[in-house]
Formats: C-alpha cells, structure tokens, sequence
C-alpha cells in the first residue's frame, strides 16, 4: 500500500500548540465499529462509553528532559540532541540537530562543560555519544536538558508548566524521549470516574523512542522497519491483564500501551517482564489482545497513523479524520483524543 494514501492536509490552527487547562477537559470523538457512529464528547466523560466490562491498559513510561544544548567543540557551533537512549552513564544514543555537521570523532561540549565524544553513527542518524565520565544520569539530564517537545509545536523555549503537562500524572520509570500523549488525558477527574465504575485497569512501561515517532519515508508502508523500543510489565500487571483478557475487552491507551501488549502475548498470555518491541502494525494485522483503542490523532504518513488504520481500514479512519477537522479537534501531542470501541 502506497505511503502517499496515509498523507492529509491539517489547517495550522488544528496543530494543538498547548494542551487543554484541565487534562479531562480536552475533547473526545467516540467511534462504534458495531454501529458505525460517531459521538462528540469530552474525556472526562469517558465512562459514559465503556463499563466493567472494560479494561484499560496505560503505559506509565516517564518522559527524560531529553534536550540538550551543546557546542561543536572545533568551530564553537551551538546545536542540540535529544537523547533517545541512556545505555548507562558513560553513553548515549542521541539525534543531532544536523547530522551531516556532526561525523564520528566530533567532539562535543555538553552543559556544565562536560565533554563527549561522537563514536559511532548508527541506522537513520542515530548518533552513539560517549563520555570518559559518569555524565548520563537522570540527574544530569533533570538539571540540564528540556522538555522534548515535537517541533510542530512552535515554543522553542519550553515553559516550566510543559515539565508536568507533557509528563503523564502516573508516570513511573524514566526512558521515553516523547511521551505517551492518550495518557496526557487523565487526571484524578478520570481515575476517580473509573473507580466509581468499577472498571479496572493495568499499566505497562514501553520508552518512547525513534519506532514510535519517526515518519514512514518508504514508498510502501510494508517496506518500513520500526526500531526497537524497550519495554517491562510487572508480573502483578501481567497478572491482572491476563485475568481481564479471559472476560474483558482490553482498551489500551495509546499506541505504544498496544504495541506492548501485542508484543509480549504469547501462548494465550502477556508474559511479564523485560523486552523489546519492533512491532509494527499495518493493515491486515490480526490483533491478539486489544479489542479497541483511545489515542490520540496522529501526523500524516506517520506508523501510528498506519496503526489505526489497521484497526478501522485506511477509508473509515480518513471518513473519521475528515469529521474531525470539520468539527475542529486539536490534533497531535497536546490534541485531543478519539476511542474506538
């Protein structure tokens, strides 16, 4: 299937530059596959579309102020990277401002003037940094890099507000260098909501990386390749997925909460864990676990767009999308949300 099919065009003011004030303030489009309707609510309203009889997995991944500003130590140039990976404390997996500006054996001056040295470039401009000392600590980073904002949101100069905004208010292990945006939705308003329900729910941990958020640049959407992004589940969230897979529709939150889920079932349960995920799902995947979606809505010619185009077929989800720009949802990071059920 061409890549040029999943391309559309977004007015500018629909590219959501800041998030709604209340997180459950921000809209929801609700879609019934069974009935083939659309209703236009909020997301703090959630529960009045699923029920005990559903399950929601988040992924609780915790996004690394993961912007550095650096100096090209041979000409003074300023630039940036944002860390993609901190493999320990003497290396990085990094992306380069311009790349091309920066070959292997350059060396660069990082914040508090720690140095470090470029050793390697790896697939799609991936950059491996390394340092002859223990620089790469969250610690370092908290103190010294930004929040990473995508570039379509126009800020350059992060607010202080964007470190908890752009943070999920369950996040618990450092490593995504984007974040999990479904998830910027929820808030105790939600949590709250879910528990006077009674609809439970479990949390998964995949790192955001260059799988989830890199463009699909090749001519077919098949012949693209999604890097590896790590992930880990409890044993105890395994537990309560696999108990709620035998007589719950599993909802998860976010593309990456699916990933995770599709990648570690295996012989009829999620195994818990350590792994990695370079699943990549496209139309004609048959889905293991989810039975639906929340998510938010993504940039043209993207993998996750794909993604969700498996689930409802590439000419409902643009029916879906066209709806959506005519009623003027906030699209992409800070955008608003849609539930497939």
């Amino acid at each position: 299937m061409k890549t040029d099919l999943f391309y559309f065009n977004l007015p500018d003011y629909l590219i959501a530059q800041k998030p709604s004030k209340k997180r459950s303030d921000s809209r929801l489009l609700v879609y019934y596959r069974n009935k083939d309707i659309i209703i236009d609510s909020y997301t703090k309203n959630l529960c009045e579309f699923i029920n005990k009889d559903y399950f929601l997995v988040f992924n609780n991944s915790k996004v690394i102020p993961a912007r550095l500003n650096i100096k090209k130590k041979e000409n003074n140039r300023n630039g940036e990277l944002l860390v993609l990976k901190i493999i320990n404390e003497y290396e990085i997996e990094v992306l380069m401002d311009k790349a091309k500006k920066y070959p292997d054996e350059t060396v660069i001056i990082l914040p508090q003037n720690k140095e470090a040295l470029i050793t390697k470039t790896l697939n799609d401009g991936v950059k491996l940094l390394k340092s002859d000392k223990p620089v790469f600590t969250i610690n370092y980073l908290d103190k010294n890099g930004y929040v990473p904002l995508p570039p379509y949101i126009r800020n350059k100069k992060t607010l202080k507000f964007d470190r908890d905004r752009y943070q999920t208010t369950f996040s618990k292990i450092y490593g995504s260098s984007a974040a999990p945006t479904a998830g910027l939705h929820f808030d105790k308003t939600i949590f709250n909501s879910l528990k006077k329900h009674s609809i439970d729910y479990a949390f998964v941990s995949l790192h955001v990386g260059l799988g989830t958020f890199q463009p699909i640049y090749t001519q077919n959407i098949e012949e693209h390749k999604i890097h590896e992004e790590e992930y880990f589940i409890e044993r105890n969230e395994a537990d309560k997925i696999n108990k709620a897979i035998n007589n719950k529709k599993i909802i998860p939150v976010g593309t990456t909460s699916l990933r995770t889920l599709e990648t570690a079932y295996n012989n009829g349960k999620i195994k818990y864990g350590n792994g990695v995920s370079n699943l990549y799902i496209y139309p004609s995947y048959k889905f293991e676990v989810a039975d639906g979606l929340l998510t938010n809505f993504h940039t043209p010619k993207s993998s996750l767009l794909v993604l969700v185009s498996a689930i409802l077929g590439r000419d409902k989800l643009f029916e879906i999308y066209d709806y959506a720009i005519k009623k003027e949802y906030r699209f992409f990071s800070y955008g608003d949300a849609m539930l497939i059920l």
